[in-house]
């Protein structure tokens, strides 16, 4: 394979990082007008349209659930087709959601919107970013996804705060067609023009390791298939385990700024998100170089209870400074448990059916994604926002004990799969084991003919039954084989 027609990096600066800029900024805005601003949506629609808290928790909790279906799917998509057209339409499906969230007035009308607007969200967010940077970098994942995530802080910072003083000042109804054309402008041009699915197909090779020569073939992904890595113990563990970290992140993310807006005052709200994501920045960029050196699962456990004390320290802050106190703690783990998820999965079982396993992994994570916003305003509704966050405390600490169980990630072709599972007959074969399609393995070379010397039986039997005319000048008969 050669270089394609799309190799339009510049000479000595690997295409792989122009990608990286791609993915930043599309996640910068998925998160800042989708991720970050549910919040500001859900309390728009207690505000304006009247509903419940628990109501509104509840659509934001669709919102989540169907962006982890649609994660799912977009995996398989992502496997048939190229990122960009992915992307493209997920983008324009997600301004669409966006700008029908200003016309909610009752219950069914807002299920509908938060169906498509979490349709668009995972066909443009995490699924398919977290992909495109497995297949350009390896040895560099980590801090390659680290930078590539750190657009979803960076959305919380510069985009959500904007969202939420604009719909305060005046409304969803007004604002809602603004953003989603604000969604379309921001996403479009960075999909369009600087992120590619894949280095094979310009002839490039990940971390920008030497280029295809001509003629030569991509090397196969390493890893194993989709069907054995859903059935390891592995995989089933660390889905338990962030299905229960999701509920209590995404819970008190969502229910934050509401929370901080009836405690204190909107200014200080605002004020949350942004030391949210701006801790999350930091946090995740140092988050992604310890991952170079240490432990993911340790480094995960310890996350996972910083999570918990940042809960915690909101769960019971009753003053400005206290609710800041919270947001570092709990942005000093909201961001990088987010980016460990993928990171664990790619780790365990390596890149070949990656996009798959990485979308029935966020498929799972729903259950805690789309239930914890919905507890957290249930609970609140019937109690207070304190022992709503109190019980999500407690939530965060359990998932260590899954995590604890699901042990050291599996390596290739020693998965732990379930034992009750048919176990395929194993048949002895002395052909070549190879990653290479058979169709593209190259036929050996015929043998060399060679001249074999055939001795002929009557030479060495009695000469009175076999005369033989003339023996001094018998030669012996050669025979050509193959």
């Amino acid at each position: 394979m050669v270089r394609g027609m799309e190799d339009d990096s510049s000479p000595g600066i690997f295409r792989g990082w122009v990608v990286l800029t791609g993915l930043f900024i599309t996640m910068a805005v998925t998160s800042g007008l989708g991720f970050y601003a549910q919040g500001v949506f859900l309390d728009a629609l207690v505000v304006e349209q009247g509903f419940s808290v628990a109501v509104a928790g509840a659509g934001t909790g669709i919102f989540f659930a169907t962006s982890g279906i649609g994660g799912y799917y977009a995996g398989r998509l992502l496997a048939v087709f190229d990122a960009r057209l992915v992307m493209t339409v997920g983008s324009l499906i997600g301004a669409m959601g966006l700008a029908l969230l200003g016309q909610v007035r009752n219950e069914v009308q807002m299920v509908l919107v938060m169906i498509i607007f979490g349709t668009g969200f995972a066909l443009t967010s995490l699924v398919p970013s977290s992909a495109i940077v497995t297949r350009w970098f390896v040895r560099k994942r980590s801090v390659a996804l680290s930078i590539a995530s750190s657009g979803l802080s960076l959305g919380g910072i510069a985009l959500s705060p904007v969202v939420a003083t604009v719909v305060d000042a005046d409304s969803m109804i007004y604002w809602a067609p603004r953003l989603s054309i604000a969604f379309l402008v921001g996403m479009l041009p960075a999909v369009l023009f600087l992120i590619r699915g894949a280095p094979e197909p310009m002839g490039l090779r990940p971390d920008g390791d030497p280029p295809l020569a001509f003629g030569e073939l991509p090397k196969p992904p390493d890893g194993v298939d989709f069907k054995t890595a859903v059935r390891s113990r592995y995989f089933a563990l660390i889905s338990v385990t962030f299905v229960i970290c999701m509920a209590a992140q995404v819970g008190a993310i969502q229910h934050t700024f509401k929370m901080t807006k009836d405690r204190i005052d909107i200014d200080t709200a605002r004020a949350v998100l942004m030391v949210l994501s701006a801790t999350s920045v930091i946090a995740r960029i140092l988050g992604g170089i310890a991952a170079l050196k240490m432990s993911l699962t340790r480094l995960t456990a310890g996350l996972l209870v910083v999570q918990s004390a940042g809960i915690g320290i909101l769960a019971i802050a009753d003053s400005r400074p206290m609710i800041m106190v919270g947001a570092v703690v709990l942005g000093m783990a909201m961001g990088n448990l987010l980016m460990f998820h993928p990171l664990l999965l790619a780790d365990a079982f390596g890149v070949k059916d990656y996009p798959r396993i990485y979308g029935m992994g966020s498929l799972i994570m729903v259950l805690g994604v789309g239930t914890g916003p919905f507890l957290v305003g249930l609970i609140r509704d019937v109690a207070t926002y304190r022992v709503a966050f109190g019980v999500i405390t407690v939530f965060a600490l359990v998932a260590i004990i899954f995590l604890v169980a699901a042990g050291k990630p599996p390596v290739f072709g020693a998965v732990d799969v379930d034992p009750l599972a048919p176990v395929e007959p194993q048949v002895k074969s002395h052909e070549i084991m190879t990653l290479t399609p058979p169709h593209r393995i190259p036929s050996p070379p015929a043998p060399p003919k060679r001249r074999v010397a055939v001795v002929d039986r009557g030479l060495v039997m009695d000469a009175e039954d076999f005369p033989i005319p003339n023996p001094a000048n018998r030669e012996i008969p050669l025979k050509s084989t193959e």
